[in-house]
């Protein structure tokens, strides 16, 4: 019987390393192979063959053998865009390498178990047993907790919630399994208490996979619903600009009545009654034609329609801009940072009764564009940095989105909040 858990002890511990070896090079290098099941044979031989390594029981040798392997594996069926295979195979060894470390620190903590709980003359192979599971659990949460996020360079930032999810699983792991090793106290055999802790072992391992995948999903999630709210910006803005259109092509289709009506009154001597049709005139050309804010007519375009929008809901509008020159920032960047901006403060402002206002300024500083938007608005909350929104899950999406786009011109967006005032402050290099 004792035979039998060393096999499936070694096999666990073969079997663990084996999966998170294999998950790393699945994320991180591309397959010389299109078909799976090659992958599968030869993680399932890993598995075996160092099963056997390992019950010859000296660790030197699972090293090498775990490096040798690791080395074939990396160089044989995966490689780069900018193939290295000598960085890959450097990478993979110190992987294995790290986790070599974390089982050693897994040992430390048994060992530290053992003494605080005055355990002493444990059977070997239930020592055994002790030292593979824990050092498995230690390894397996230091690798989805740390060596994963700074060995394999992610997007996906790590949330709050996976740290304190990884947390509870291994303080619920640990404290489960301290309570077991009291079954091995003074040479005792447990089999089932043996078994039932390789069954926490692999429950950590898909359970801490699994919150990152939860995590992961839900970051791209996010993602795709601002990449969704930024369509629906720029959908809005070109709906905009056709119905402008639209109204233009009228204007145009009646504009010989409009001048012959116009030389009629001035040949009846009608002066003041022409000028004020003349005034009418103008004043329905006014919102289709831009004003020269910028020399960027992407801007000058949103900037009028926007100014047109805080007008009919009763907002002053002021608008400074300096002798800038915005081009160097891409159209759709320019909707996205300024429609969501613009209209978030709208949105703030629109609410409050009374006197409403929003300043727009676009200045420079040294090589810097500087945009300032300032409004009066209501109480302000705040979460993690940002106001919050009333739009319900989605909210806030807008100024992901800004945010997304100001990197791309190594910018900085600053939301500052003073009484009844609300400001937006970002820098762009141009």
């Amino acid at each position: 019987m004792n035979t039998i858990l060393l096999i499936l002890c070694n096999a666990l511990s073969c079997f663990i390393i084996s999966t998170i070896l294999f998950q790393f090079m699945n994320g991180k290098y591309k397959k010389s192979s299109q078909s799976r099941y090659v992958y599968i044979v030869i993680e399932t031989v890993t598995v075996i063959f160092t099963t056997c390594i390992n019950m010859l029981n000296h660790s030197i040798l699972n090293l090498v053998v775990w490096g040798v392997l690791t080395g074939i594996i990396v160089y044989v069926l995966y490689y780069e865009d900018i193939d290295k295979p000598l960085r890959r195979i450097i990478e993979c060894e110190a992987l294995v390498f790290c986790m070599s470390v974390c089982e050693s620190l897994g040992v430390i903590l048994l060992q530290c178990i053992l003494q605080a709980a005055d355990i002493k003359n444990v059977n070997e192979t239930m020592l055994y047993c002790l030292e593979v599971t824990f050092s498995k659990v230690i390894l397996i949460f230091l690798y989805y907790t740390f060596i994963n996020r700074f060995v394999k360079k992610s997007d996906v930032p790590y949330s709050k919630t996976r740290y304190i999810m990884y947390g509870i699983i291994l303080l619920y792991s640990l404290i489960n399994m301290s309570v077991i090793v009291e079954n091995f106290k003074n040479g005792e055999e447990n089999y089932l208490c043996a078994v039932n802790m390789g069954c926490i072992v692999l429950a950590d391992l898909y359970l801490l996979y699994f919150v990152k995948m939860a995590d992961e999903k839900n970051y791209y999630e996010k993602q795709l619903i601002a990449l969704e709210q930024q369509a629906k910006v720029q959908y809005e803005y070109y709906l905009t600009q056709a119905k402008k259109y639209d109204q233009t092509i009228q204007i145009l289709h009646d504009v010989n009545k409009h001048i012959k009506a116009i030389e009629g009154l001035y040949g009846a001597e009608q002066e003041k009654t022409a000028g004020e049709y003349a005034t009418k005139i103008r004043e329905l050309l006014k919102p289709l034609i831009p004003v020269q804010y910028t020399e960027n007519p992407i801007l000058n375009i949103l900037l009028t329609d926007k100014e047109s929008v805080m007008r009919e809901k009763g907002i002053s509008v002021t608008i400074k801009v300096d002798n800038v020159n915005l081009n160097f920032i891409e159209p759709i960047d320019i909707t996205t940072i300024f429609g969501n901006l613009l209209d978030n403060a709208i949105e703030a402002t629109e609410k409050l009764k009374g006197e409403k206002y929003i300043c727009i300024k676009i200045g420079s500083y040294h090589k810097m564009i500087v945009v300032s938007i300032e409004n009066n608005c209501n109480e302000v909350k705040w979460r993690n940095g940002f106001p919050v929104s009333n739009k319900g899950k989605n909210g806030g999406i807008g100024l992901l989105n800004v945010q997304s786009s100001i990197k791309k011109y190594d910018g900085d967006l600053t939301l500052k909040n003073d009484g009844n005032k609300f400001a937006a402050e970002l820098f762009l290099n141009s």
